[in-house]
């Protein structure tokens, strides 16, 4: 399998991933209310039954669909250029860990809590809170959790899913 398609479908799987967290952060923040730093997220009213349930559609559509789905899609491809399942392992494993990465370093790191962009700072928030330490050290470990997880996907797509 050509490093340029592992590369390819890397970055427009970021795209996506960092397009979907940073416009519905933008748009409908209150969903991202776990993710918030953890006095910001204290001083927040408690979720309506209506915001309960959008936050439900919301985490089927970002593990189902993003998460999940994209990659297997991606794994489907790669499978049918005739490529093996360490090919595939390898292939999803990649596409996990660069989004962990993206996650990380651009959208955590670089957007959220250095540049906090107006539009993407929630209203009623303080821009200084997002740049806490505590959330700083738990941003980087969701990297390695993240990696684990993909990971844990690609063995699933490679070995049951695909062989």
């Amino acid at each position: 399998m050509p490093f340029a398609t592992i590369i390819a479908h890397a970055l427009g799987y970021s795209v996506i991933f960092a397009v979907y967290v940073l416009s519905t952060l933008a748009l409908f923040p209150r969903l991202w209310l776990r993710h918030y730093p953890a006095n910001e997220r204290d001083r927040q009213p408690p979720l309506s039954p209506h915001e309960r349930l959008a936050m439900a559609g919301h985490a089927a559509l970002f593990i189902g669909g993003i998460l999940l789905a994209l990659p297997l899609l991606s794994a489907w491809y790669v499978y049918g250029t005739g490529t093996g399942p360490e090919a595939v392992f390898r292939h999803v494993a990649t596409l996990g860990i660069v989004v962990s990465l993206v996650d990380w370093l651009i959208v955590d790191w670089l957007i959220l809590r250095y540049l906090q962009p107006g539009w993407l700072i929630p209203e009623g928030t303080h821009p200084a809170s997002w740049r806490c330490t505590r959330d700083l050290v738990k941003d980087a470990l969701g990297f390695p959790i993240g990696s684990a997880l993909a990971l844990a996907w690609a063995y699933a797509v490679s070995h049951w899913i695909l062989g």
